[in-house]
Order: C-alpha cells, then sequence, then structure tokens
C-alpha cells in the first residue's frame, strides 16, 4: 500500500511539472525595457554564450522598433527587433583578407495588460567576407 501511494504521488508531481512545462511563455515574468530583454533573455544568453565560446565579439547592436498607425488591438504584438553583428577578430598585424561574421536578430514582444516585453524568436546567421 505504501508503495501505491508513493508511485501516485511521484505520478501526480510528474504530470505538474509537464504541465508546467507546457505551458507558453510566463506573461507574468518579462522584462521592463527592451535592453533587459538582449541582456537577461534566455534564448539570447545560450546564443551569445555560444558565439563567445567560439571566439565572436561583439561589434554592435541596433533596435528597430515597428511603428504602428495606431496601437494594436491585440494585447501580445510584435514590437522591435534586434540585430547584433558579432566577428572573431584576426591577429594579423591589422590586416586581413577574411573576416567571420555572426548576426544575431531577435524579435521583442510587448504585452498591454503587464506592460512587460518579451523575448521572441532568436537566429542567428554566419557569413565569411573576403
Amino acid at each position: 500500500m505504501k508503495n501505491r501511494v508513493t508511485a501516485t504521488c511521484a505520478t501526480v508531481a510528474c504530470l505538474i511539472s509537464l504541465s508546467s512545462m507546457a505551458t507558453n511563455v510566463d506573461l507574468a515574468s518579462g522584462y521592463y525595457t527592451t535592453a533587459e530583454v538582449l541582456e537577461y533573455g534566455r534564448q539570447v544568453q545560450a546564443v551569445q554564450q555560444q558565439l563567445a565560446n567560439a571566439g565572436y565579439v561583439l561589434q554592435n547592436c541596433s533596435e528597430n522598433q515597428v511603428n504602428y498607425f495606431t496601437q494594436p488591438s491585440e494585447p501580445h504584438y510584435f514590437y522591435s527587433e534586434t540585430h547584433c553583428m558579432y566577428s572573431i577578430p584576426r591577429d594579423t598585424g591589422g590586416m586581413s583578407l577574411q573576416t567571420d561574421y555572426a548576426k544575431l536578430s531577435m524579435q521583442v514582444h510587448y504585452h498591454q495588460l503587464n506592460a512587460l516585453y518579451h523575448e521572441g524568436e532568436v537566429n542567428v546567421s554566419y557569413f565569411t567576407v573576403y
């Protein structure tokens, strides 16, 4: 009987954890600014760490905000897209004919009801300039 109760409790705990993992973005855990999304977003932090491990160095970031004619009626809408350029520095005395780049693109969404920004889709593209 004790094993059956333990197994039932373990099953319930597993179902609770799976149901919490199945939910979409937690709208209560957003960020106050778009800069915070870039700095603390889970997906973008993972990508930035992978780029740093590969030797890429941040060059610049720019944010392109979407300007709507009227405020969107949806409570959760696309707000802006941030682009960051990374490159691998070459130690060739300042002269290099080849440079590897990575461009990180991240969408930021805004939730009007809780007035917080949320991380959207994060993409990385790699290219080499000769």
